[in-house]
């Protein structure tokens, strides 16, 4: 390889044309790499099979429904999980994939299997709706559309009609859904008292509508030269023509549609409430667009793209509206970005003014100051070639590898102006002073490839986190080694030289290190004559790093993430109203209100909805209030601090139980909580047995709060229990029976009216009055069989009214109740999953544990820690030993990695962070950055060894030679971190990943640093004291020759 220096310094115009085409490809390909948040392909492939059963009961639903579709898809090839809901009205059924199926077959498959069994479902259900989840599963922007002039109904419609194609048309945008939106329809409430007094029951008016609303092609005239088509067209054309529609004639009197109850305009679903609220303008109409990105789609391509387009619908909207962004989640990504790009620029300023104050030369400086951007801007052509996104594990990364590139480039300007200080020439020093570091610099290289190669093949969430950062590191060290073996020397060749002159800085800061200098030299010969104390030393470092990583809180992210907003979930009792629990929404918004008008605080907008989003859609005694909070630049306070201050005003109000959470998830998951842990079973009996026992004793658990589970049976229900002899006697079938019953009470859209080329559903359904008591049961009247009168249903029905559960879940195709938990002060996520876990294992040691949402990405991510820690060091010492073709000496250098690790775990306690995804990532960075003090210590003692020194005085020696590259490396790292911690006081997007990585590697550093420059040499005297010599076997075949 010294060669390869030599070359470059005798060709500097190739070296330079090596480095020029790496900036240029670096930079194009840098503009062409797209930009997110995350790494793609973090979610895994799910499907998601929806079918809709009106007015049908949990139970129904479970039997009739989820439990045969999941018989049908049970064999389908790569299912990881089976994750069902059958709930009133809806069976949802999510399957999830190992990643390695492709979502695309796995979608057809299901729907095959579907298909055969579609016949066997009941002939009221809806058909099964398939779709892929992972090509829109986290909102990328929410869209307002909003007027005080207009009413809900008539904007849902025009959002409807113009606003969902225009957007769905938008480059990179995977689904396009409305929230809040009170879908349009005919509703025709009818009465059903006229509906006795005129001699009518529900079934004759509902086929009386649809046999009057048909569209049949009736054939063609066949005139002169010119055929002409017959079309019988419907005959609903406005809202008038369904009020006049004739049911029946009595006496000579046509009794229309509109004498037996009121048809107008109404919403499909009477119970969802959207609201949105900004200090400028109180209670508006308002419907949500939400924006789902494309799989893999960058998501700050689309925001842009998305804003483009609504430009263009500004001109063409009708006075009244207004459409605006409620959220963008580009926003987010783009300044957490643009933080991390600010701490790169930082640490190079930074580095660059170290090296000046080690050397005292500007023109050594210009090296790292060239090196450095070069091997920075040319990773991007491998991200590139390599498929990755710039996202903010990519970057963390860059920054992690300022310090690497540093080292590097550092490492071998200073071997090069050394010679220079001893009197060589330029071009000298560089022919001579590359040769001495060269195999310091490629064993370091490669040690920390070893190092991150395991990571390549870790599975689950964190490989494919750990993964990118992996790339991207490796890609940089690299393109790092050879800017240090290339350009490093070549410029070395031509810019340096003795600097006689030196800045008063640069003398004191010299007289300063020297002093410093002479005071590790005693403490060394102190030392070095003390390997017993030393060893004790290093036993109590290992048993403190230990207990440290023990009692260090373990989170799946970083805590209190600051994302610019946070989300109010709110709860009423199970058999609340709808209108009971908007009233109890309102009050929580009303509390918020001032906060929001307040010019002192950071609110931008609330938006309310109700019921809530995901599992709770369904439940109408739930809702959400979102808080859009300002842009980090402009609030002092952070998401945390705000929360805090809403807290009070939030949990106070009666009869509700709300609460706020700052969002926090690397994937998304329908469950807001953190612990979420799923207990399976051979009924639903043993499992509501098994979660009382398990609740009652999590609650003793200060550290928990908010207890539940899906699974209760405090959902009051009317169980009509029918007569069914007396009903043959009266000629009533029980299926006449129950379809009045569910037309009248749960609504039955019957036909469609077609009005200016929008269809809009005709939904029969009995008043509201009628449908508040079971009383109004009495009133409905079916027509009998056998005799032709009317039947009342108090003749055949009777009411049993009990609590029953109002939805049921099955996991893995097994029974199950899930239980989720809030958490409470310090209390970590880790140590909420262990006491469930052991509650569960001394209640029911019988039942299924499994784990969901953030509990699941835990789970997987500590399970993998050990392993990758395991692997990075075993690596690592293996490739030490080929490198130095020993065994002894790789375990003096490995001995750093517990004084780095104790370094990393005192400043994430001292900086009140947590061993999470973003620290275990900078832990097992540590391994190969803090190994190469020890590399250069030891490399160098071999080399004065081969120039036969002894072994004291050769480590001496070179721990002396190696003091000033060390300071300099060690510092340059330091340094690059010091934008990560500082830049993070106050708000700022993805402050608590910086930190996490940042205070993690500077403590790593600082820690063993300065004890390895004790603890290498001691070890080497003590283990390597009689090992061979490097050349001892070059030395043998010498003399073996020359015989």
């Amino acid at each position: 390889m010294h060669n390869f220096c030599l070359l470059n310094i005798k060709r500097p115009v190739l070296s330079a044309v090596f480095s020029l085409l790496l900036v240029v490809f670096g930079l194009y390909t840098f503009f062409e790499l797209s930009t997110r948040e995350l790494p793609k392909n973090l979610q895994p492939p799910e499907v998601v099979i929806s079918t809709k059963y009106t007015g049908a009961s949990p139970s129904i639903i479970a039997s009739e429904i989820s439990e045969p579709i999941e018989l049908a898809i049970g064999g389908a090839e790569g299912i990881k999980s089976i994750d069902t809901l059958s709930e009133i009205g809806r069976s949802t059924i999510k399957i999830e994939f190992f990643t390695t199926i492709d979502i695309d077959d796995a979608a057809n498959d299901i729907r095959e299997r579907i298909a055969r069994v579609i016949d066997n479902l009941p002939d009221e259900s809806k058909a099964p709706e398939v779709r892929k989840a992972s090509a829109g599963f986290s909102t990328s922007m929410w869209l307002s559309v909003s007027s005080t002039t207009w009413n809900s109904l008539d904007i849902g419609d025009y959002v409807k009609r113009n606003l969902i194609d225009a957007f769905s048309s938008v480059p990179g945008t995977g689904r396009v859904i409305v929230g809040g939106i009170n879908e349009k329809a005919v509703r025709a409430y009818l009465n059903p008292v006229k509906l006795s007094a005129n001699d009518l029951d529900i079934s004759e008016v509902e086929n009386s509508i649809r046999k009057n609303n048909i569209s049949i092609p009736a054939g063609t005239i066949e005139a002169n030269n010119v055929d002409l088509t017959l079309d019988l067209g419907k005959t609903y054309t406005d809202i008038n023509s369904i009020k006049k529609l004739p049911i029946k004639k009595i006496k000579g009197k046509t009794i229309t549609l509109g004498d037996l109850g009121e048809v107008k305009y109404g919403p499909v679903s009477e119970k969802t409430l959207f609201k949105a609220q900004s200090p400028d303008a109180l209670n508006e109409n308002t419907v949500g667009i939400g924006i789902y990105a494309r799989t893999n789609e960058s998501t700050v391509t689309l925001s842009k793209n998305i804003r483009n387009k609504i430009q263009e619908v500004k001109k063409t909207l009708p006075s009244g509206l207004k459409l605006s962004v409620s959220f963008d989640r580009a926003t987010y990504i783009k300044e957490a970005i643009r933080m991390c790009y600010q701490s790169i620029i930082l640490a190079l300023i930074l580095v660059v003014g170290i090296i000046y104050l080690f050397l005292g030369n500007i023109r050594a400086t210009i090296v790292p100051a060239i090196t450095l951007p070069v091997s920075l801007i040319g990773a991007c052509l491998g991200l590139w070639i390599f498929g990755l996104t710039i996202n903010v594990f990519t970057l963390l990364a860059v920054i992690l590898s300022v310090a690497i590139v540093t080292d590097d480039s550092v490492v071998m300007t200073e071997s090069i102006y050394h010679r220079v200080e001893k009197g060589d020439t330029a071009l000298a020093a560089a022919a001579t002073g590359s040769k001495n570091v060269i195999f310091a610099i490629l064993s370091t290289s490669i040690i920390l490839l070893a190092t991150f190669a395991p990571l390549l093949f870790i599975g689950g969430i964190s490989g494919t986190l750990f993964r990118e950062m992996a790339v991207t590191l490796s890609i940089t060290i690299v393109i790092s080694t050879f800017t240090a073996l290339s350009i490093a020397p070549m410029l070395g060749s031509k810019l340096l030289n003795k600097n006689k002159t030196k800045s008063k800085l640069v003398l004191k800061f010299e007289k300063l290190f020297d002093s410093f200098g002479e005071f590790y030299y005693d403490t060394l010969k102190f030392w070095i004559k003390k390997p017993k104390t030393i060893i004790w030393f290093m036993i109590f470092v290992v048993a403190l790093a230990a207990f440290l990583f023990n009692i260090t809180p373990k989170t799946l992210l970083e805590r209190n993430p600051d994302r610019g907003v946070y989300l109010v979930f709110g709860k009423t009792d199970e058999s609340s109203s709808f209108e009971y629990t908007v009233d109890k929404a309102e009050k929580v918004e009303k509390r918020l209100i001032p906060l929001l008008k307040d010019e002192n605080e950071s609110y931008q907008k609330l938006i309310m909805r109700v019921p809530g989003f995901g599992r709770s859609s369904q439940s109408y005694n739930s809702f959400i209030i979102i808080a859009l909070l300002d842009n980090w630049k402009d609030r002092k306070d952070s998401a945390q601090t705000i929360v805090r201050k809403a807290i009070g005003k939030i949990v106070t109000v009666p009869g509700t139980m709300a609460f706020p959470l700052t969002p926090n998830s690397v994937r998304v998951s329908n469950y807001q909580k953190p612990v979420v842990v799923t207990m399976t079973g051979p009924s639903y009996e043993s499992l509501y047995k098994w979660q009382n026992l398990v609740i009652k004793e999590l609650r003793n658990n200060r550290g928990l709060a908010d207890i539940t589970s899906d699974y209760n049976k405090n959902k009051p229900e009317v169980e009509l229990v029918i007569d069914e002899n007396k009903a043959k006697d009266l000629g009533l079938s029980i299926q006449a029976i129950g379809k009045s019953i569910e037309t009248l009470f749960s609504g039955k859209t019957v036909t469609t009216l077609n009005e200016d080329g929008k269809e809009y559903p005709i939904i029969l359904q009995a008043d509201i009055k009628d449908r508040r008591r079971t009383e109004s049961l009495s009133k409905i009247f079916v027509r009998s069989e056998t005799t032709g009168k009317l039947i009342s249903l108090a003749n055949v029905v009777s009411f049993q009214e009990k609590g029953s559960p109002k939805l049921l879940t099955r996991y893995q195709r097994s029974k199950s109740v899930t239980i989720t938990a809030r958490l409470v002060g310090g209390y970590t996520l880790n140590e909420g999953l262990n006491f469930v876990e052991k509650t569960i294992n001394n209640n029911a040691p019988t039942a299924g544990i499994f784990f969901k949402g953030k509990s699941l990405d835990l789970k997987e991510a500590s399970s993998e820690l050990i392993i990758i820690f395991a692997l990075a060091l075993v690596s690592a010492y293996l490739v030490m030993a080929g490198t130095f073709n020993a065994w002894r000496q790789p375990f003096v250098v490995m001995l750093t990695v517990p004084l780095a690790a104790l370094g990393g775990l005192i400043f994430i306690l001292l900086f009140n962070s947590t061993i999470n995804i973003f620290s275990q990532i900078a832990l097992v960075v540590l391994i190969g950055i803090a190994t190469k003090n020890s590399i250069l210590i030891v490399d160098w003692a071999n080399q004065l060894r081969m120039k036969g020194k002894s072994v004291e005085d050769a480590i001496i020696e070179s721990c002396l030679r190696r003091f000033r590259p060390i300071m300099m490396t060690s510092l340059s790292t330091l340094i690059a971190m010091v934008p990560l911690i500082v830049g993070n006081i106050g708000p700022g997007a993805g402050e608590g990943i910086r930190l996490a990585v940042g205070c993690t590697i500077f403590g790593g550093m600082l820690i063993s640093t300065f004890l390895t420059l004790f603890t290498t040499p001691v070890f080497y005297l003590i283990l390597c004291k009689n090992s061979k010599k490097m050349d001892e076997i070059d030395i043998q075949l010498n003399k073996e020759f020359s015989k």
